[in-house]
């Protein structure tokens, strides 16, 4: 994929010669030339070397413009041409960032940026086990988040029922099975595959972090951060989708023969349950994300009933607030259960850096966000376990 030299140079300012001279003053030429342009500055805003979170021109509740361009050109062919001339494999903060906009072109972009994409895959891979070698900073980061993207398109091409954001009804979950134990069997452990690589990078930007500082509220610590947002609402609804399918499973298999499948999930509704609560607990997310909680205790598959009391997680984006343009704070503490120590701290300091306590001592910097992503198609014939 990075098919520019190796040197460690910033991406540079100019635009990168996307763009080909083309005959004729024809509108349509001029449209496209137009369109091509301005994706390009897009991309490149969104893909650049700072340490700072992927900005947003609008709320995180609406379509950012390469999202929207790929419904427009109804694919990903201008975001490739323009990431395949980045040094994507020299400088780990830019693939780090680049992994962040191709994660939301997966799940909100055109459906056809999937099939643009799949060619790429090997380049992921290589470029995952060199990022791989870094044992501190952005690259093992961008090995991890690598490996998901991966993941994510593999499972979606064998599942091509599932839509990108994962957003499905009941129905449709039962139609991706084509009503076959075997089938929903191998689904299910499709969803454990693709679960544990969402966890995987969930528990490696925490330890990446030194969570007894207030990192959330720092440019460097959402630049690591913001992509939490997308594998938040990735885990909502794989973790949602494997509770149904395997109270399905329950009714139609002997329990020893699910032995593992409930081992494996009970171990991955832990995980996930921790990363909830702790996410929950940044001030970062606290502007930007209401993240559900997981109930205290797992489901019972072995008693079919139990399936009623289910409770689907429900991810809220509140719709009136912009990514936050923070500016560095490193001396503060989260404010999560264990900060009551710091509540007395005197009011001038957040007053100096442009924050407003609320009370339970929250401490915002921007104005409160509100959409619901709700519940959620499957597999071809190619890929059935």
């Amino acid at each position: 994929m990075d098919r520019v030299s190796n040197s460690m140079k910033q991406v540079p300012n100019q635009l990168p010669k996307v763009l080909s001279r083309r005959g004729g003053a024809g509108s349509l030429e001029a449209e496209r030339e137009g369109f091509e342009r301005s994706q390009t500055v897009s991309i490149n805003k969104a893909i650049n070397t700072q340490e700072v979170a992927v900005k947003e021109n609008h709320s995180l509740a609406c379509p950012s413009p390469c999202i929207l361009g790929t419904h427009h050109e109804k694919g990903a062919h201008t975001f490739w041409s323009v990431v395949n001339r980045l040094p994507l494999s020299s400088n780990a903060v830019l693939c780090w960032k680049f992994c962040h906009v191709f994660h939301k072109l997966l799940r909100d972009g055109h459906p056809n940026v999937l099939k643009d994409s799949v060619r790429y895959k090997g380049e992921l891979s290589d470029m995952s086990r060199m990022w791989g070698h870094l044992s501190e900073g952005y690259g093992q980061l961008c090995s991890v988040y690598l490996k998901l993207l991966r993941t994510k398109m593999e499972f979606h091409t064998k599942n091509p029922r599932f839509p990108g954001n994962l957003q499905m009804s009941d129905r449709q979950l039962d139609e991706a099975g084509e009503n076959d134990v075997n089938n929903f069997f191998q689904l299910t452990v499709e969803i454990f595959d693709y679960l544990e690589c969402e966890l995987n990078l969930f528990q490696t930007v925490f330890s990446s972090l030194d969570m007894s500082r207030s990192v959330s509220v720092t440019v460097a610590g959402q630049c690591r951060l913001a992509p939490l947002i997308q594998v938040i609402l990735d885990c909502s609804h794989l973790y949602d989708y494997t509770v149904k399918l395997l109270f399905k499973l329950h009714s139609c298999l002997p329990a020893d023969t699910l032995q593992g499948h409930r081992d494996r999930f009970l171990e991955q509704f832990r995980k996930l349950k921790d990363l909830f609560y702790r996410s929950s607990n940044l001030q970062y997310f606290k502007r930007l994300i209401q993240i559900p909680q997981l109930p205290e205790n797992p489901p019972n598959f072995l008693r079919a009933s139990a399936l009623s009391e289910h409770i689907s997680p429900v991810v809220v984006i509140p719709a009136e607030a912009s990514s936050p343009d923070s500016e560095p704070i490193t001396d503060l503490v989260e404010m999560d259960t264990s900060s009551q120590q710091v509540r007395g701290q005197g009011s001038q300091r957040w007053r100096r850096r442009g924050l407003r306590r609320e009370g339970g001592g929250k401490v915002l910097g921007h104005n409160g966000l509100q959409i619901v992503e709700g519940m959620g198609k499957r597999r071809g014939s190619s890929g059935r376990g």
